[in-house]
């Protein structure tokens, strides 16, 4: 499955720089522009992939297996896990506008927010009778969601603040310091 990230994974690489570059060069214009272009063409891709997982999973299964079952399971898996992808193109992409504009720390938050909205209510499933794994699937695809919420959010914030005028003007020269 992780194959099926590897578009969106070149596009979020790509968007650190482009933004920084656009933040240094003090064109919040650009740095908006740039960032909501990705995320757009990311939800595109993603959405392109969630409907081929959606309607051909089991064939995408048979080509690793033949066996009934494996299909069956690889088949739920897939159809479950895809509801995630347009989030987890939008959390790599928004992580990488972030890392342009110099301040990794509201992703890290979102992540670590993340695994403890995942990794504990799973393990607090995993002990009722009746467990199944697919309740730990519909956990993560609720914990991505979540996650590219939180990192619009706090993008949103942060764009407001670092691309007002006031900030803008305390920047210096192209190449210089940027404050927090």
């Amino acid at each position: 499955m992780q194959a099926l990230f590897l578009p969106v994974v070149a596009l979020s690489f790509a968007v650190a720089p482009v933004v920084g570059q656009n933040f240094g060069g003090r064109r919040g214009d650009r740095v908006r522009h740039s960032i909501y272009s990705a995320i757009g063409i990311g939800s595109v891709m993603m959405l392109l992939l969630t409907i081929i997982a959606q309607f051909s999973s089991a064939a995408m299964i048979r080509a690793f297996s033949n066996d009934w079952a494996v299909i069956a399971f690889g088949s739920d898996y897939l159809k479950i896990v895809s509801f995630n992808f347009i989030a987890a193109g939008i959390a790599f992409t928004t992580s990488s506008a972030f890392q342009g504009i110099g301040n990794t720390l509201p992703p890290l938050i979102s992540s670590m927010t993340r695994l403890v909205l995942f990794a504990l209510p799973a393990y607090l499933v995993s002990l009722h009778p009746g467990f199944q794994i697919r309740h730990v699937w519909y956990l993560s695809v609720g914990s991505i969601i979540f996650q590219a919420c939180l990192n619009l959010l706090l993008l949103r914030r942060e764009l407001q603040h670092k691309l007002s005028q006031s900030f803008m003007g305390e920047i210096g020269a192209p190449g210089s310091v940027v404050p927090s």
